[in-house]
């Protein structure tokens, strides 16, 4: 389980989005040599955005959440620390965005899991749809929905 000491953030200042937009990137992107700036796409401004900090606001975690629809709601971006992960910071990123999707009206939330994450999100009660992308040529993807209400 998580620390008590780990806090779920909204990122605010231009220094919060700083570290979280360079976890992103630094977990996701730059070990298959994309360029920074491939970790953010045009939604950003339109989602809602968690960090899981364990000290003062330096991110361990990042995910994000955006409406595809008012029903529905997507999941991605989601990164954690390779030193942070399976101690509760991804569930508790996942709950927290959950928890924002229910707010805002959604009833199902979709993601685009890679192989590896398969277990940490079905475990979660996401249901896999099937085969979905694959990235970098290399990184096959899982389509996962999860019904809210």
């Amino acid at each position: 389980m998580a620390s008590d000491s780990i806090q779920i953030l909204i990122p605010e200042s231009a220094q919060d989005f700083e570290y979280y937009y360079d976890l992103r990137w630094r977990i996701l992107r730059e070990p298959w040599q994309q360029p920074r700036g491939s970790e953010q796409d045009e939604l950003e401004s339109a989602s809602w955005h968690r960090m899981a900090c364990a000290e003062g606001r330096i991110p361990i975690g990042v995910a994000r959440l955006h409406l595809n629809s008012p029903e529905q709601a997507q999941i991605r971006y989601m990164a954690v620390e390779a030193t942070h992960r399976q101690q509760g910071v991804g569930t508790a990123l996942v709950r927290s965005l959950e928890d924002q999707a229910l707010r805002s009206g959604a009833q199902e939330i979709l993601l685009h899991a890679r192989d590896e994450t398969l277990g940490f999100y079905t475990q979660l009660g996401y249901q896999i749809l099937g085969p979905s992308h694959t990235l970098f040529k290399s990184i096959h993807h899982h389509a996962l929905s999860k019904q809210l209400v």
